[in-house]
């Protein structure tokens, strides 16, 4: 059985989902509700950079995405300033 990194790794490198389906290949159903949360945690991490990069382009503040994040605004600065 793949691990849920391997899974993952799969779906990021399908071509637009024509790719394998890594879930397909856990059999037991109790593991794959495990590898479908994985990938929708790592989706919502995608898109909340995303959400956060983009209110910095239109020039809010760590301070206000902190604040909204429950935050403080160095610690959002820390956590998404890479992405």
């Amino acid at each position: 059985m793949k691990t849920t990194e391997e899974m993952l790794d799969e779906i990021e490198n399908a071509d637009n989902g024509a790719g394998p389906d890594p879930v397909a290949t856990v059999d037991d159903p109790a593991l794959a509700k495990i590898a479908v949360a994985q990938i929708r945690l790592r989706a919502a991490e995608r898109a909340l950079d995303e959400a956060v990069m983009a209110a910095r382009d239109i020039g809010l503040s760590w301070q206000a995405i902190g604040d909204v994040l429950g935050m403080t605004r160095q610690g959002a600065n820390k956590r998404f300033h890479a992405a």
